[in-house]
This record gives C-alpha cells, sequence and structure tokens, in this order.
C-alpha cells in the first residue's frame, strides 16, 4: 500500500482527537495490523475499512488517544509488538506465547467460533477431532484457533500466509480442507464461494475470543488503561454489538 492512502486515513483518525491534545504533544499510538475480513478490509483505494476499523475510531474519539494504522504482515505485526517498535494490535486470540509480550485490555470486544471447511465430500464425514488424523488441512501462519490443534504435531498441517490464499487453494483441490474462525470465513463465503466450500459438522468446542492488545514494551504503555476502559464502556452499552450487524453475513 502506497503512503499516501495510508496518510489519508490517519488523518481521517487524527481529526477525531480533541485538538487540545495534539497541541499538547500527545502521542501517536500505532496500530499494526493486515487484511481480515470483515474486521479488516481495503477499499479499491486502499483505505482500511470494517469492523475492527469502526471500533478503533470510536475508541480514539472516546479516549482521546490518537492511532494510526500501520499495515504489516500478521507474523511481522507480532514480532513489532514484542520488540516495541508497534503499540497495538486488534482481533487478537489469547495465547500464553503472546502474553508474555503483550497485554490484553479488558474486556474482549468479540468472539468467533473456529470451523473446518472444504468441498461436500472432503467434510461429509469430518464428525469428531480424531477424523482430522491422516487429511491435510490448511491453515494460516501464525494463527491461533483452538487447543489441541494448535499444537498437535501429528496433524498434517499446511501453513500458507493469508486467508484469502488458504480458501483459493481449497477452492482450487490443492488443499481437502481448512481451518478458519467463521466470523471471517462464512463472511467470505457470503460475498464469494463458486467453488461451493461448506462447513463441516464437526465445530471445536472453544470460541476464539479477540482482544485489544497492547505491547508491553510499548513507550506509551501507560495510556493502556484508558483505551481498556473506552473499549468496555463499547462492550457494556452493546455499542459494539451495533457496529458489528452490518458484517455479519
Amino acid at each position: 500500500m502506497g503512503k499516501t492512502s495510508w496518510g489519508v486515513l490517519c488523518l481521517l483518525f487524527a481529526c477525531m482527537t480533541p485538538v487540545t491534545a495534539m497541541a499538547n504533544g500527545a502521542p501517536t499510538l500505532t496500530v499494526v495490523t493486515d487484511v481480515w475480513p470483515p474486521f479488516r478490509m481495503l477499499a479499491q483505494n486502499d483505505e482500511f475499512h470494517g469492523l475492527d476499523i469502526d471500533i478503533l475510531r470510536q475508541l480514539q474519539a472516546r479516549s482521546g488517544i490518537a492511532l494510526t494504522l500501520k499495515r504489516v504482515p500478521w507474523g511481522r505485526a507480532l514480532k513489532q509488538m514484542q520488540t516495541g517498535q508497534a503499540d497495538l494490535m486488534i482481533g487478537l486470540a489469547h495465547t500464553p506465547e503472546r502474553a508474555a509480550f503483550i497485554d490484553y485490555l479488558q474486556p474482549a470486544y468479540y468472539q468467533c467460533r473456529p470451523a473446518f471447511y472444504g468441498k461436500a465430500a472432503a467434510v461429509a464425514t469430518l464428525k469428531t477431532y480424531e477424523d482430522l488424523r491422516g487429511r491435510e488441512i490448511g491453515y494460516v501462519l501464525n494463527s491461533a484457533y483452538f487447543a489441541p490443534f494448535d499444537d498437535d504435531g501429528q496433524l498434517d498441517k499446511h501453513g500458507v500466509p493469508t486467508e484469502d490464499q488458504l480458501q483459493r487453494m481449497v477452492e482450487r483441490g490443492h488443499l481437502p480442507l481448512m481451518i478458519g474462525t467463521d466470523c471471517q470465513v462464512d463472511y467470505a463465503l457470503s460475498q464469494r464461494n463458486d467453488a461451493g466450500l461448506i462447513k463441516a459438522d464437526y465445530r471445536p468446542p472453544h470460541p476464539v475470543v479477540l482482544y485489544l492488545g497492547m505491547s508491553k514494551y510499548s513507550p506509551h504503555h501507560d495510556l493502556g488503561p484508558a483505551l481498556a476502559q473506552a473499549l468496555q464502556t463499547m462492550v457494556e452499552s452493546g455499542e459494539i454489538e451495533a457496529l458489528a450487524r452490518p458484517y455479519q453475513p
């Protein structure tokens, strides 16, 4: 993405920040993220939109803390959080490894469920976790789905960089199955599903809970409580639930 398009988005965010805060030299926090429909999508002009973007705008307005977006591949974004090069990530699932360098701002703001997808013949006999054994399963690198799947070395798992690439590999028959979160995959399939992918009957029991995370090594770590308070207000008031409705398939 070009610098100009990012600048437009950053200016849009900055315009919502109180002038007094900007005049007093308040810091601008960097949110590193990547495309993940319907939470984070790119318009034709290369500007981000989606549920997470709507949430970030409202968080900025409520907290008076300026936020700027930077598009970074998910794995690299996590590394930048680990070193303090980035301040925030949104749409984060909790893992013990990430918790070593990320503070998960409470409360969680959304949840999805992990699910498996494929063509009808591939998902027809997938009824239990044990039915995954002996099958090649596509997943997105650096993603967290559920235990024991994430750490199960006995499964034949094939990692790819993005959800879009993963879906296309299943559509073309390069992979028989894929795992994803229903919020994302159901939305993607509602927009395009020429290959007739369907969801398997087997549904893992644990949800994927999404958080706004702050790097423990951010130089602006002391602003975390203000963001958490704004987030809590949005969750408890039902504002996030209302923001989510237009993005639900």
